[in-house]
């Protein structure tokens, strides 16, 4: 774990930046999303479940558009504040926790799992969907809390403890309306 906090301070070309997003989009965005659907796709064969057609597609369009949004913004801040991006051989340089990162700590996997919940729906129905979300739930909280987790904490210690302290993981916390900061 040391020597992934240490080959992580390094600075990242641009060359290198814009190669991990590539490689990130294939992997994270088309060959997870297509083993998520037939994963999906052989549970729905046991479920005689379904959605009408007028609430399955509105639902995938909009989990579709709300985890793109998600993974666009996080990574434009993960550019921009972070010098980095989500991908582990090209980290951001700088803890961040503006953005998206005020919601929770794992903003780029909230919206995949969105996005696989969308994909999955659109190409299987509500069952694959629901199959493909709670696989990325599983897969991606697992990296994250025995793998990125340990690593930011070697890498940014005390205020990565202290943003983990009041930032909630994956799901972001509804507030009362005097409890959000109006500044």
């Amino acid at each position: 774990m040391n020597y992934l906090a240490h080959f992580h301070k390094k600075d990242n070309t641009l060359t290198t930046k814009i190669a991990s997003l590539l490689g990130g989009v294939i992997v994270f965005l088309i060959i997870f999303p297509l083993l998520f659907i037939r994963i999906g796709l052989f549970v729905r064969n046991s479920f005689s479940f379904e959605l009408n057609k007028n609430v399955e597609y509105p639902l995938a369009v909009l989990s579709l558009i709300f985890g793109l949004y998600m993974l666009i913004w996080t990574t434009f801040t993960q550019w921009n504040i972070g010098k980095g991006t989500p991908a582990p051989n090209a980290p951001t340089q700088h803890l961040i926790t503006s953005g998206p990162y005020r919601l929770c700590r794992n903003p780029i996997e909230l919206g995949a799992i969105f996005y696989y919940l969308g994909l999955g729906t659109l190409y299987g129905g509500i069952i694959t969907g629901i199959v493909c979300f709670l696989l990325g739930v599983v897969v991606g909280s697992l990296y994250h809390k025995f793998i990125e987790e340990k690593e930011l904490e070697l890498r940014f210690g005390d205020e990565y403890k202290e943003y983990k302290k009041v930032t909630p993981f994956l799901f972001p916390k509804l507030k009362k309306k005097d409890e959000y900061d109006y500044s």
